[in-house]
């Protein structure tokens, strides 16, 4: 009996410090990946901010060098560099401060939490919807023209800016709900931004997540797809009329090949971007509410390497129309030519003016230097 009760306690100490093992390892592979989270929200939130904001404010001034005021396909890219720059300012600074100060932006108060989730919302799906209108305006311009010749239907700026604010103010009323919805939570202490109840937590979980699913990605994506197949076919057809087009025609061609081309790489990126992000919002819905803190540490870094995938989108822009589009990089060399020679202008100033300034002293002296002489 007591040599039994010795081994069946040994026996127990070698599981019970095997489970400790376990358990031990599994915590601190839980921290890894916390840790990974944190990291990466620190040290990439600012380079995406930076390099964002860099070059949207660059593509607004090739923009407006290009005239943007008379194209309506200028005029929206203008919209979506100040759209991807308040997705930037309002969706980065808040996760690096979470991670590096342990600080929440969106609770500073109850309008700050609203207006925050209301405004990353809306300005991440109009950046979307306005690649649409942008696929759309170049697929009529290269398709209605082959196929239907005599259709006098033109795309004007007064169109392309009704359609623009339609769609804001039909996402407007998509995400108002999120006024009332959400607000500032303090629960043991912790301070919060979240649904306010249980019946607005469901919606937000198991039916909003859907709403911004479509409307972000599936029905712009769908749509973006159809556009540049269309316009795709188009080329084509065109490509094999051009030897025997006239040289102004190839001319054309070319200018409409080399937009589509810039617009299909910035649709493209961006289906293939802001869709793993929608799809892992839905798993997250489903598997966060009974995880334990291994499977919690999984999906937050699943949702910092996916939100940062979908950032990315918002930073390169300006560097898939530099590399994409001809006359946009002539326009950002003139650009960038101009700003040198200004610069150089106004540092050789102050010298050439101290130049004469001088001169005309030491004239005065030598003039003052023979009167002297002279009497």
């Amino acid at each position: 009996m007591d040599s039994g009760s010795e081994g069946n306690s040994s026996l127990n100490a070698r599981l019970s410090s095997n489970g400790s093992f376990s358990n031990t390892e599994g915590d601190l592979y839980q921290e890894t990946l916390e840790q990974a989270s944190a990291y990466l929200w620190i040290s990439v939130s600012p380079i995406f901010l930076f390099v964002g904001i860099f070059g949207n404010i660059l593509n607004l001034f090739v923009l407006r060098r290009m005239r943007f005021e008379k194209n309506p396909t200028l005029i929206l890219l203008v919209f979506l560099s100040v759209t991807d720059m308040t997705v930037l300012l309002v969706g980065l600074p808040r996760y690096w401060a979470r991670e590096a100060v342990n600080f929440d932006l969106r609770t500073v108060s109850q309008f700050s939490c609203k207006f925050s989730l209301f405004l990353i919302y809306t300005s991440m799906q109009l950046s979307s919807w306005i690649l649409v209108m942008v696929s759309i305006i170049r697929m009529l311009k290269t398709v209605l023209p082959l196929h239907f010749p005599k259709n006098k239907m033109r795309v004007t700026r007064r169109n392309t800016l009704i359609a623009f604010a339609i769609v804001v103010v039909v996402l407007c009323i998509i995400n108002f709900h999120l006024f009332i919805t959400n607000g500032i939570l303090i629960e043991d202490g912790d301070t919060s931004c979240t649904s306010l109840t249980q019946d607005y937590l469901y919606f937000d979980e198991y039916v909003f997540v859907y709403v911004d699913f479509l409307v972000l990605s599936v029905f712009p994506a769908i749509i973006i797809i159809i556009c540049n197949i269309l316009i795709y076919f188009v080329l084509k057809n065109l490509k094999q009329r051009r030897a025997s087009a006239s040289s102004m025609d190839k001319t054309t061609t070319d200018s409409v090949s080399r937009v589509t081309r810039m617009l299909f790489v910035t649709s493209t990126y961006f289906v293939i971007a802001t869709a793993p992000i929608s799809v892992h919002f839905i798993v997250d819905s489903y598997v966060r509410p009974n995880a334990d803190g291994l499977t919690e540490a999984k999906l937050d870094l699943s949702f910092t390497v996916l939100y940062l995938f979908e950032f990315s989108h918002f930073v390169i822009n300006f560097y898939c129309y530099t590399v994409t589009n001809k006359r946009f990089r002539k326009t950002l060399h003139k650009l960038k030519d101009d700003m040198r020679n200004r610069i150089f202008r106004q540092s050789r100033v102050p010298s050439d003016s101290y130049d004469v300034n001088s001169t005309v002293d030491s004239n005065k002296k030598c003039s003052g230097s023979a009167v002297s002489k002279s009497t």
